[in-house]
Parts: C-alpha cells; sequence; structure tokens
C-alpha cells in the first residue's frame, strides 16, 4: 500500500490539488481499492487527529497574535527593534530580522509573521531602495526563526504526535531561535555591503562613517521604544514563565495569551475596537482553518503509512546503510530536507514523525532534541521550492517573480544549513534550558 499512498499523492500534488484534500483523497483511495477497512475508519482517523487537547493551543497562539497585531503590538516591537538594530549596515533589513524573532514568541506561526510584518516592512524595504527580490528575500528568511522560537506551532504538532513535553520543546527552542537571528544578521551585513547598500539605504543617516553602529538618534529613543513595547515583550515572558512555575499548562498558556492580548490591546494601547477585533478574528479563522485541514488530513495519511508497514521498511532500509548516530542523523536531515521542499510542514511533520521517532530512540538520540532537528528542518522548508510557502508569500508582497526571489534567498538558505549542521551535532544547545529552567533530563 504503500507505493500506492505516496505516487497518488504525488499525482495529486503534481495536479496542484490543495495539500490536505491530496493527502486524504491518496489515503482514501488506497484504503478503498487495497484494503477492507471500512472507509468510516478513515473519517474516524480525520475527526481524532484533531481532537487532542494540546492541539486547542493553535488556534488560541494565533487568535492572540492576530489580536496582538490589531492592538497596536506589532507597530511598538516594530519601533523597538528599529531603535536597537535600525543604524546598522541595511537597518531595515535588520529590523526585520530582529523583529521577526520577537514576533515568533506570539504567533509561532512563520506565515503569520509574514502576512503581518511583510504588508510592512517589504514596502519600506522597496522605498529605501532595496532590490523587490532582495526585500523578498529577507521577508522570507527572517520568520524562519518562528516556528523555533517559542510558543511554536510546530513544536505543538511533534509534541503531540511524538508524546514529547512541549514545555520542555518550547524551552529549548529559545537558544537555537537567538542563535538563527544572529547568523542571519551576520548574512544581511555582508550581502547588504556587497550589493553596495550605503548611502542610499541609510537615508536616515547623516554620517555616513557611522554605518555599523547604532546612531545617536537611535540610541535616544531606545528606551522610550522599550517601555512602549513593554507590555508585548512581556507575554512570551509569562508564557515560559507560566511553564516553568507550574501556573498553566502550554495548551492553557495559549488560553492566557488571548486574554492578555486583549487587556493590552483595549486597556494599555486602547487600538484594539471592535472592527478591529472581529477583523483579527476572521483572519485568524482562516489561518487555523487552513491549519487544522492540513493537520486532519495528514492524520489519516500518516495512518495509512503506518497500517502498510511503510515506517518499518524506511527503518529497516535506514538501518542497513549504518546505525551510527552521525550517520542516522545525516540521513534523517537529508530526508526531512527533501521532503519540506514539496510537503508543508505540519503536514510533513505528522506524516514523519511515526516513521523517524522509533529510528532516533534506537540511536539514542534525544526526543526534544529530535524535535528541534525536525522543526529546523521544516522551517528552512519554507524557503526552498517548489513549495517553499514562505518564500513565495514573500514573492507575492514584493510583487516580483519567484526565480528572481529563490536567486536572492541562496545566501539566507545556506546560513539556514549551517544553523541546521550546528544544531544537529551539538545538542546541548537546544537541551541546555530545558535542564536548566526544568529539569529536563532526556
Amino acid at each position: 500500500m504503500g507505493p500506492s499512498l505516496l505516487s497518488g499523492f504525488g499525482v495529486a500534488m503534481l495536479l496542484r490539488v490543495p495539500i490536505g484534500i491530496a493527502l486524504a483523497a491518496a489515503s482514501f483511495v488506497a484504503l478503498w481499492f487495497l484494503t477492507d477497512v471500512p472507509l468510516s475508519i478513515g473519517a474516524q482517523r480525520i475527526v481524532a487527529g484533531i481532537t487532542p487537547f494540546p492541539l486547542l493551543a493553535i488556534p488560541l497562539f494565533v487568535l492572540a497574535g492576530a489580536i496582538m497585531n490589531e492592538g497596536g503590538m506589532t507597530k511598538r516591537m516594530l519601533d523597538l527593534a528599529d531603535a536597537i538594530v535600525g543604524g546598522l549596515r541595511a537597518g531595515i533589513a535588520q529590523t526585520t530580522v530582529v523583529t521577526s524573532l520577537v514576533f515568533g514568541g506570539i504567533s509561532g506561526s512563520a506565515v503569520a509573521s509574514i502576512s503581518s510584518l511583510g504588508r510592512i516592512l517589504i514596502p519600506a524595504m522597496k522605498q529605501r531602495k532595496y532590490r523587490p527580490e532582495y526585500a523578498a528575500a529577507v521577508m522570507g528568511a527572517a520568520p524562519v526563526v518562528d516556528p523555533i522560537m517559542p510558543p511554536s506551532i510546530t513544536m505543538i504538532v511533534y509534541g503531540v504526535v511524538s508524546g514529547t513535553s512541549i514545555g520542555a520543546l518550547f524551552f529549548a527552542g529559545i537558544v537555537p531561535a537567538i542563535l538563527y537571528v544572529i547568523m542571519l544578521m551576520l548574512v544581511v551585513h555582508f550581502t547588504a555591503k556587497r550589493l553596495g547598500f550605503t548611502k542610499e539605504v541609510m537615508q536616515d543617516i547623516k554620517d555616513i562613517n557611522r554605518i555599523g553602529t547604532i546612531a545617536k538618534e537611535d540610541r535616544a529613543k531606545f528606551l522610550p521604544s522599550l517601555w512602549k513595547a513593554m507590555p508585548a515583550l512581556l507575554l512570551p515572558l509569562l508564557i515560559l514563565g507560566g511553564i516553568r512555575f507550574g501556573w498553566f499548562t502550554p495548551t492553557e498558556a495559549a488560553a492566557v495569551a488571548v486574554v492578555y492580548a486583549l487587556i493590552v490591546g483595549v486597556f494599555v494601547y486602547r487600538e484594539l475596537t471592535w472592527k478591529r477585533f472581529v477583523y483579527a478574528m476572521a483572519d485568524s479563522t482562516l489561518v487555523v482553518g487552513l491549519i487544522m485541514l492540513v493537520l486532519a488530513c495528514a492524520q489519516i495519511y500518516s495512518w495509512a503509512l503506518t497500517a502498510g508497514l511503510v515506517p518499518q521498511a524506511i527503518a529497516q532500509a535506514i538501518f542497513s546503510v549504518s546505525e551510527n548516530p552521525v550517520v542516522l542523523l545525516l540521513l534523517i536531515n537529508a530526508v526531512l530536507l527533501l521532503i519540506g521542499m514539496f510537503i508543508e510542514a505540519n503536514a510533513a511533520l505528522i506524516i514523519l514523525t511515526p516513521i523517524l521517532f522509533p529510528i532516533a530512540m534506537s540511536a539514542g538520540i534525544d526526543p526534544v532534541h529530535l524535535g528541534i532537528i525536525i522543526v529546523v528542518n521544516l522551517s528552512v522548508g519554507l524557503l526552498t521550492p517548489p513549495v517553499g510557502i514562505g518564500l513565495m508569500l514573500s514573492a507575492q508582497l514584493a510583487k516580483v517573480n519567484l526565480v528572481q526571489a529563490v536567486k536572492a534567498v541562496v545566501p539566507f538558505l545556506l546560513a539556514g544549513l549551517v544553523f541546521l549542521l550546528i544544531i544537529t551535532f551539538v545538542p546541548e544547545i537546544s537541551l541546555w534550558l530545558p535542564r536548566v529552567m526544568l529539569g529536563y533530563a532526556g
């Protein structure tokens, strides 16, 4: 049944069938023609796939991000990021990178970040004479950090599928997220220097000799910007602190995030009107609907693969190559990068986790470390064609041809691959903070 499932899904993708429908169609066709399993079982698997309580955190975190965006928090975070890095070479691009880190700690969704921030930052970059394809590349690469930075929707899905602690995964993502942002800022600096981004881009800096340092006017506005952004910055601390001290579970933290975003938007910033709240609800409903459709249909596809003994066959093939953990990690990365080029991250995660998890456990790989490896791989997949939904959305917002955007994103993609290798072979980067904060023992 495995070849039928894989070929059916591949044909559906070539016909440009939406990924959720393609997964479900391939599964039902295989079950109908190759098994005696009643199709009602398939329907039950779809429903069961989205009923686990921890998955409730996904719509709540998405809603919290939408409310914060409409309530004025995003604007204040942009001002703060601009005050911190706006005086660097290609300051608006650096602001994009830093803002994505903070926004990732609120929405947990790269697509949400690109949709929200891209409408502001891509026109700002183009106004400062950035090439449209470069603006698209920066906006596509920066939110790769969002699925890594807690609260992460992708980590929630991995935790549910694998039975791994979501709290430990959240803490495990913090240090890798910061490392990725530092690497991306270096890439922005050197690519901007190579492309000659100097005076025409840094229009707001009078003394060009100060490029590479924070301008005095930026330093002067740092403290006011920090004060105004403080309510927004407190939310990730509230979420992680609540999990650390046992005040609430990750799912309950999502509900707290919604209530907190409402209070700040209405009573602190006073920008969240009823009209904006309705818009936030509608926008988050669309995003959540797409995510849940893919998750539900990926569940039946994963179940059908397992019923067809595909995970066992793949595990046997991988172990036939080598049982060395280093080689296994390289093979796992290669599989994930390949799959990430064609399948949306959450769907790929549900399909691949039941396959890769037993392999990793038998090789002694920590489940939290494996989760970070999978999430980083599938986050990099946001930039890799032909699916590359992050880069595709950025290119649309920048009104540039996708081929041009792919060429411009190559340096950022290479940085992502180097980052992936570091995360893979230095597990302490991911495991240190869960051990310190939660006493995680693996």
